[in-house]
């Protein structure tokens, strides 16, 4: 009996110093983290987002579906709120003619809120003209690049039943084309465009987006806001092609001279998806457009795109139906003194003013169309 006291006696010391000790970790790791939280608020502050862009098991981005994020710069925040169809902005209005725009951050209409995105604006000139009768639906992705969206079409497309899809091309969709190996184009096979991947998601990136611990951190946190970067860049993503090494990598690879100045490669795959896409679209019945965002100054431009955009005026655009329009001359004579003045400050995207403007030359290219149904 008295043995046995002394066992349970003993087993409640190790418990309590257990305990201590566990309460001390504890707490330290508290201290640790709001003193580290104090101190990044005030040495490096950080713009805090809510993250919304997940990526694919077969590696194209989409945006959540059903959920609403945010984003800061400075003084600016913008919301940003999905449908579960996962386009930008409220349910889709049945019985209309369903106008698709995809592409990336600039139709998006990154660091804008909703009633400011040329998406938005575009539907305003729609209803003074065709009220309830067009609807211009928001599949604008960033980080996206014109190879993300073959797939994201075979995927989500349909769910948005669309009339008319319109692609916004912008100046950098080439070179993530490349970068991104999404594709591969093989004139030797018998299609000539070839899946592939280049970065996997790791599991843990779709389980914590789901998780409102997660978003809240991001929401409250400057600390958790550089340890969700991080994250981003270092842990959620594996490079499966090896940084392009034919002799490590898991999928199919381009020959290291596609990426050479001298190449034509850029060319071929970026006309392979545009086709794919076209072909899309006659198979769901509905009409592929070609918008350029007109912010395509060379300076910003990577090579691979300032050729394929220079290849796509001189021949892509004399094929018979294509329907194609460049929005740069218009766009840059409305800003006076350069793009700048219709740019976000401090960043890339454009602005207020930078987005009514890209509705207005938009809308001068597209109407003639609408009137014509």
């Amino acid at each position: 009996m008295l043995s046995s006291l002394k066992h349970s006696a003993s087993y409640m010391n190790k418990l309590l110093t257990i305990l201590k000790l566990s309460s001390l970790v504890l707490v330290s790791t508290v201290v640790t983290l709001l003193l580290g939280e104090w101190m990044v608020q005030r040495i490096i502050p950080q713009n805090r987002l809510v993250t919304w862009i997940e990526m694919h098991e077969t590696g194209f981005v989409m945006n959540q579906s059903g959920n609403i994020s945010f984003q800061e710069l400075g003084d600016r925040k913008a919301e940003y709120r999905f449908n579960p169809q996962r386009l930008r902005g409220g349910s889709i209005e049945p019985d209309r003619v369903n106008i698709l725009t995809i592409g990336d951050s600039f139709t998006f209409g990154l660091l804008l809120n909703e009633e400011d995105t040329y998406v938005n604006r575009l539907q305003q000139k729609a209803d003074v003209l065709y009220p309830d009768s067009l609807q211009f639906l928001n599949g604008g992705i960033g980080g996206s690049g014109l190879a993300d969206w073959p797939a994201w079409l075979e995927e989500f497309g349909r769910d948005a039943d669309p009339d008319y899809l319109v692609y916004f091309m912008n100046y950098d969709d080439i070179n993530r084309a490349l970068s991104k190996n999404l594709h591969v184009f093989d004139p030797s096979s018998s299609d000539s465009l070839i899946k592939s991947q280049r970065w996997k998601p790791r599991p843990i990136l779709p389980y914590l987006a789901q998780k409102n611990w997660y978003r809240w951190v991001q929401e409250h946190s400057d600390l958790g806001n550089i340890i969700v970067r991080l994250l981003w860049r270092n842990v959620y993503f594996e490079d499966i092609t090896r940084s392009f090494d034919p002799s490590k990598s898991t999928v199919r690879v381009p020959e290291p001279d596609s990426f050479s100045e001298e190449s034509d490669y850029a060319i071929h795959l970026g006309n392979a998806i545009l086709n794919t896409m076209d072909s899309w679209c006659a198979r769901n019945g509905c009409e592929f457009i070609v918008i350029t965002t007109g912010f395509f100054e060379e300076e910003n431009m990577s090579l691979y795109d300032q050729k394929f955009y220079r290849w796509y005026q001189q021949n892509r655009v004399s094929q018979p139906g294509e329907r194609y329009f460049d929005n740069t001359p218009c766009v840059e004579s409305n800003a006076v003194s350069g793009l700048d003045e219709l740019i976000i400050p401090e960043d890339t995207h454009p602005n207020e003013k930078g987005a009514q403007v890209i509705a207005d030359c938009t809308w001068d290219q597209l109407k003639s169309i609408f009137d014509g149904r």
